[in-house]
């Protein structure tokens, strides 16, 4: 990255911070909107109203559910035990999805511009030799997050660089369209000259895991170290010797030094930090931790392109022009390799058990009666 090689010293954030003149906003404002049409945003205008008007109905239905507790034990009727179970079951119901709209319309409009933000993002990502696309567009670059879901990319920056990297916020829609599951957070994405191993750090900072699918726990590989202090590592089976070849104790250190806070990811040619929290915002902070991070690992990842796949066969010629072209083609990765085993994360864990307690409560009413 030429113009962000050292976070806090090349990095100019004054543009995040510093008092604007709204004359200032305004005419820019009207331009930007003519060059990017979807900053409006009326779809997702409308998305977010109806998820904030389900938040505010919930407690309302939680009020009459109340209303009608006290009303069923003032009668003391002969079914009244079976009456106050159901009724508590749809209260923990109406909690359940309270909270899980609260939550949901809280992120849906931070991650809504206005024409105050995008002015300062737009304006930073000019000082610092940045393009800025506000969105939202769809995030198919990104080839192996197309199996996850429908995939939108907000605020989305890019540096002139090499190898290719690119900031932005995402909003992953996975599930059916009965049982939609929306994901927010940001993602640094990092183009690689080749396709490596599906590797995946967790990182241990406190925060709750409450993705929907995580690798299966027998993948976990431990380093040496106080590594696993901070990062749980998981590679594909049959691949521990490529991780340690990888994972070498100079990258270590640099993940836990300047890395820390992300989640890391390489699968197939991409590299991503991942964040539960948006990566590209008005917060100067947030900027040198993104770029610090970005940076460390982009120095570092230059010399994985001599790794090889010994479980592909390939003729002599081809192990020739790779070791003369570095192709982003070669070498390939096994089968085995290109994907981890996943399993349940911890949101799908936490929604079967509060499912499953709802499950069982209407089947005690019933019992009772």
């Amino acid at each position: 990255m030429e113009t962000m090689e050292e976070a806090g010293t090349s990095l100019r954030t004054d543009a995040l911070t510093s008092r604007l003149r709204r004359r200032d906003v305004r005419a820019f404002y009207r331009a930007f909107a003519q060059q990017y049409p979807s900053v409006r945003d009326p779809a997702g205008t409308a998305r977010r109203i109806i998820v904030s008007v389900g938040w505010v109905v919930a407690p309302v239905g939680l009020l009459a559910m109340s209303v009608g507790i006290s009303s069923e034990i003032e009668e003391a009727a002969p079914d009244m035990v079976k009456e106050l179970v159901a009724m508590a079951a749809i209260c923990g119901l109406f909690v359940y999805a309270g909270v899980l709209l609260c939550w949901t319309s809280f992120r849906m409009w931070k991650q809504r511009g206005n024409p105050e933000r995008h002015y300062r993002l737009a304006t930073f990502a000019h000082e610092n030799g940045m393009s800025y696309v506000p969105g939202p567009i769809p995030g198919a670059h990104l080839t192996p997050w197309q199996e996850r879901g429908e995939l939108a990319l907000t605020r989305v920056m890019r540096p002139i660089s090499d190898p290719p990297i690119e900031f932005a916020n995402y909003l992953l829609d996975s599930g059916t369209s009965k049982s939609r599951n929306s994901n927010f957070g940001g993602i640094c994405s990092i183009k690689l000259p080749l396709s490596l191993p599906h590797i995946v750090l967790r990182a241990k900072d406190g925060r709750p895991d409450l993705a929907s699918a995580a690798p299966a726990g027998s993948q976990a590989l431990s380093l040496e170290g106080n590594f696993d202090n901070y990062f749980t590592l998981y590679c594909p089976r049959g691949y521990e010797q490529d991780a340690l070849y990888l994972f070498t104790p100079d990258v270590m250190a640099t993940l836990i030094d300047r890395v820390n806070g992300f989640d890391v990811e390489i699968i197939d040619d991409w590299l991503f930090l991942e964040s539960s929290r948006d990566v590209v915002t008005t917060n100067p902070e947030t900027w040198h931790n993104v770029v610090t991070a970005t940076t460390a690992l982009t120095q570092k990842v230059e010399r994985w392109v001599r790794w090889r796949d010994t479980r592909v066969p390939a003729t002599s010629a081809e192990f020739s022009r790779a070791a003369a072209t570095l192709s982003a083609s070669m070498p390939r990765v096994a089968q085995s390799g290109r994907r981890l085993r996943m399993g349940l994360g911890g949101g799908a864990i936490l929604a079967a058990v509060l499912g499953a307690a709802y499950v069982i409560a209407v089947l005690v009413a019933n019992s009772l009666g």
